[in-house]
Formats: C-alpha cells, structure tokens, sequence
C-alpha cells in the first residue's frame, strides 16, 4: 500500500481522474509501441541493405519474366543461376560487388549469373546510371559500363550532373559518345529497366542487393556476402551432380 510521504492520511477523494488518467497512459503507451515496432519494420533492411519502400503494396498475382535477354555471365545451359537484383547508387551493393565478381570469376563456367536492374526511389541517379549501363549495352559494353559505375559510385552519385561522369566513362571504354547519348534516351531501354523493377516487385525483393539462387532468395533480410554465395554455390553445384 502506498503512504504520503509526510505518513498522514491524505483525504479521501474520488478515484475518476486517477482512472482517466491511467486510460489516457495507457493509450499513449500502446499507441508508441505500435509506432515502434513499424518504424522497425519500415527500416529494418536499412541495417544491412540499402531498402526501402520499393515494393508496391500489392505484389502482381504472377511473377514477372523481367527484361528479356537480360545480361548475364556463364553459360545458359547451367543447372545453377544466380540473379542479382542491384541499384548502381546503392553503397550495399558497391561494398558486395569486388567479392560478386570474385565469385564469378571462379564460378562462371559452371553457374549462369544474371543481372536485374533494381533502381530504388531513395537513389537519385539509380535509374539514370541503369540506363547508362544499357545504353553501353548497345554498344556491346555493358558489363565495362557496369564496372565502371559501381567503381565510381562515390563520384558520379555526389555530382550535380552525373552525366557528365557517365560520358566520361564511355569515352574511357571507346564508345560513339553520341550514340551513346542517345541510346540514353531510348524509351525502349528505360522500359527494360522497368520491366526488371516488375519482375523483382512480383517476387518480393524490397531491397538491394537481393540475390536469388535457382529461384531461392538468400539470406533474406541480410546483406549477402561473399562468403553466402560461395557456400550456397558450392551446396547446389554438389545436389545438381
């Protein structure tokens, strides 16, 4: 039982407010958790992916086919694929990339890797760099383009007008800058890059980089390293025998 401090009896008085009050505390107290806890699911793939609220808020009955031909590395007839879904402005994806290509250069004879673009909103030049990267491909240098992007991540996502750094870099790799410009433009590379958005929306991915696995996300909710893909390559390789 709780006493006055001053030990006095305190008068008597009605318990209503002491009610209300504990009403309202509860309310308030109730109304902060739930805000907690949908704060943390609204950030947790900010810890260790670059997410964000990407996905649309229904997901397409069927998953998508995404681009077709889309880039890849290794031969088609693999039994093991790998699919990457990437934003060029993402730092998770610059921190996973020297290790990628590490993995597929020991791998690419065996496993078929293939690259979605997976442009987030929060990037500003995500999309931008996407179709850079296609432009190149036209040009029959999108995996330099594409190197050459996530090498210089810092550079061209702090400039004011990255463009310039893009052009830059198909200088660098011998293209028709011109040609290249314009490809920039074309409506019907902007809808590849699009088209990949769909197909990662229609199978769930809400962060980059996310990386499937014969269809199989890895490590969902983490940031996939090196050392997952390695293990989880060499446990299909060994089922695929």
């Amino acid at each position: 039982m709780s006493r006055n401090p001053n030990n006095v009896p305190a008068k008597s008085k009605s318990p209503l407010p002491f009610v209300i009050i504990g009403v309202v505390l509860v309310g308030v107290i109730a109304a902060v958790v739930l805000l907690s806890r949908q704060s943390a699911g609204d950030n947790s793939g900010n810890v260790s992916q670059s997410v964000n609220s990407q996905a649309p808020t229904q997901r397409p009955q069927s998953i998508q086919p995404g681009a077709s031909n889309p880039y890849t590395r290794g031969p088609s007839t693999a039994r093991v694929t790998v699919e990457e879904f990437s934003d060029f402005q993402c730092p998770a994806c610059g921190v996973l990339e020297p290790g990628l290509r590490r993995v597929i250069k020991d791998y690419q004879d065996r496993v078929q890797f293939v690259f979605r673009n997976f442009p987030l909103q929060m990037h500003k030049y995500a999309f931008l760099a996407a179709r850079a990267a296609e432009a190149a491909g036209q040009q029959g240098k999108f995996w330099e383009m594409h190197d050459i992007i996530y090498d210089n991540q810092k550079e061209w996502s702090e400039s004011m007008e990255p463009r310039v750094q893009f052009d830059s870099y198909a200088t660098r790799l011998g293209l028709d800058v011109q040609r290249f410009k314009a490809d920039m433009e074309r409506q019907d590379l902007a809808d590849r890059i699009k088209s990949d958005l769909l197909r990662g929306n229609s199978l769930g991915v809400k962060g980059t980089p996310t990386v499937y696995l014969n269809g199989r996300e890895l490590v969902p909710g983490k940031l996939v390293t090196e050392e997952d893909l390695r293990h989880e390559i060499e446990a299909a390789l060994g089922q695929a025998k």
